[in-house]
């Protein structure tokens, strides 16, 4: 969960990319990397390298769908 007041980094498709590949050179390790290029923690640099070498997308997020019981109540006007 997140603390209040975080901030959250958002990376390109390219420059995780870029991290990956720097990383599987093969001169560096996760932290060394990640420093680098500061990326706030090695941690997410192993998910991207690890997601890349299964073939997945780096982001997948889901959509939501709203649903009768899922979506915003709306009440009918009522005159």
């Amino acid at each position: 969960m997140a603390k209040k007041g975080q901030t959250f980094n958002q990376y390109t498709e390219v420059f995780k990319l870029a991290a990956v590949q720097e990383y599987l050179k093969g001169s560096a390790s996760y932290k060394m990397v990640a420093e680098k290029l500061d990326i706030r923690n090695c941690t997410q640099l192993k998910v991207w390298v690890k997601k890349w070498l299964n073939g997945e997308v780096f982001d997948v997020r889901s959509v939501k769908t709203i649903t009768p019981l899922t979506g915003r109540h709306v009440r009918p006007l009522v005159r």
